[in-house]
């Protein structure tokens, strides 16, 4: 088995799902693929635990993503 290189993207959160805006999961999609033409696979995309909230939720989302080596 190789081993393997991990990328972790910061995706600022810009919408409110609950208004409809889908920005921040669209930019996320953009990322995945671009990302994925580069041999690069997603791992999970994840709101940190730590990190500080708005009202309406997180700040930002993290892309893991992973490539063999």
């Amino acid at each position: 088995m190789g081993k393997f290189d991990y990328k972790f993207v910061e995706v600022p959160f810009d919408g409110n799902l609950k208004t409809g805006n889908l920005e921040t999961f669209e930019r996320c999609k953009e990322i995945i693929m671009n990302e994925a033409a580069d041999g690069w696979r997603l791992i999970q995309i994840i709101s940190p635990a730590g990190e500080k909230k708005s009202l309406s939720g997180s700040c930002s989302y993290e892309i893991v993503l992973e490539k063999e080596n």
